[in-house]
């Protein structure tokens, strides 16, 4: 007999064994891939859809409250992440596989919005404790402890100016790889030589270098909040006090906004001359560096997005609602296969992915 998990309940086959001359088969197993507590790809997909929302704790009680019977945390866990990893892998082969004949009957989008961000995710890992000979009680395996560590996850998003329909990528990836699927992602959605790009981030390391390398017709602008935040730290590092930087800040954030970089640099640097600073020596660094990304009031004649306010947002709803929900800590292996799914669904990709999936099962 053999129980299986139907999205109707738990019902009790009989799995025939058959023998020929020397050969052997189950019908049920080898041919059907109904295995004892096995699930359908119903059940499948329903706990996915439950186990990407909450945790698997609650996961487990939402299938229950809606299919009458028990399924435990543990087996939601093991549903959700199997799926994930295959709905990372039908990412991949989705951005990479692209179709040339395709994408040049596409019509071609003007111009697109291209935005990058990151957040930070808690990972946790055993490890054996060092120096220490506890075991653990019933198995007697040496005794592990907990490490926590905090993992950058990047999300992107590609979308036409005058739309609001968004294509989203993340992985726990360097910038270079995200910024690879972001060009992928753009031009699947329309994206030709002649499609003006407009990128919005702020001052991370190696971030604008790299949107700017993958996007050679990019028109670069600096997220206006974090120039905000580094004329607010120089304030403070220059001894301004508290009641006293807004006017020393917005001034500054005004002329820049109106095009007058120049002359803020040259005051800048006048003043780190009389009074050498090393926090106003880096900002000096920095406003160089985004010397032209920095035109603020000409970007928003030109209906251009000023604040990366969008993927901040997308961070909130996309991989930290489900990835940091609180005393959550992940396998940092599990990061992007969960991801992966939340954007499946960000992307209404979800439908297409179970379809590819009961296509292949059929197939076989």
């Amino acid at each position: 007999m053999i129980e299986f998990n139907f999205i109707f309940g738990k019902a009790q086959l009989r799995s025939p064994y058959l023998w020929l001359r020397g050969s052997s088969s189950k019908p049920l197993i080898d041919d059907m891939n109904i295995t004892h507590q096995g699930r359908s790809e119903a059940v499948n997909r329903a706990l996915s859809d439950f186990g990407i929302e909450d945790s698997f704790a609650t996961a487990a009680v939402r299938f229950k409250e809606h299919y009458h019977y028990k399924i435990g945390p543990s087996a939601v866990s093991r549903s959700t992440k199997s799926t994930a990893l295959q709905a990372m892998e039908y990412i991949e082969n989705k951005l990479s596989d692209i179709d040339s004949d395709q994408i040049q009957q596409a019509s071609s989008i003007e111009k697109m919005l291209v935005e990058l961000d990151g957040c930070e995710l808690r990972t946790a890992r055993l490890v054996p404790v060092e120096d220490s000979t506890e075991t653990t009680p019933v198995y007697n395996n040496p005794k592990k402890e907990k490490i926590i560590n905090w993992r950058d996850v990047r999300l992107g998003f590609v979308r036409p100016l005058d739309s609001k329909s968004k294509t989203f990528v993340g992985k726990m990836d360097c910038y270079q790889n995200v910024v690879s699927q972001m060009h992928s992602a753009a031009v699947c959605i329309g994206m030709t030589p002649e499609t003006k790009i407009i990128g919005v981030a702020d001052g991370g390391i190696g971030l604008s270098e790299e949107l700017t390398r993958q996007f050679p017709s990019m028109q670069f602008i600096l997220d206006k909040s974090h120039l905000k935040k580094h004329l607010y730290e120089t304030a403070e590092a220059l001894g301004i006090n508290q009641k006293d930087r807004p006017g020393w800040v917005k001034p500054r954030v005004e002329e820049i906004s109106d095009g007058n970089v120049e002359a803020v640099l040259k005051e800048l640097e006048e003043e780190n001359d009389k009074n050498p600073n090393d926090r106003l020596k880096r900002l000096i660094g920095y406003i160089k560096r985004f010397y032209d990304a920095l035109d603020y009031d000409n970007f928003k004649s030109m209906g251009y997005s000023i604040g990366s306010g969008e993927i901040e947002s997308a961070h909130k709803s996309i991989p930290q609602k489900r990835l940091k929900i609180p005393g959550a800590s992940w396998h940092a292996d599990s990061i992007d296969p969960m991801l992966a799914l939340r954007v499946l669904r960000a992307d209404d990709w979800w439908e297409d992915f179970w379809n590819q999936r009961t296509e292949t099962l059929l197939a076989a």
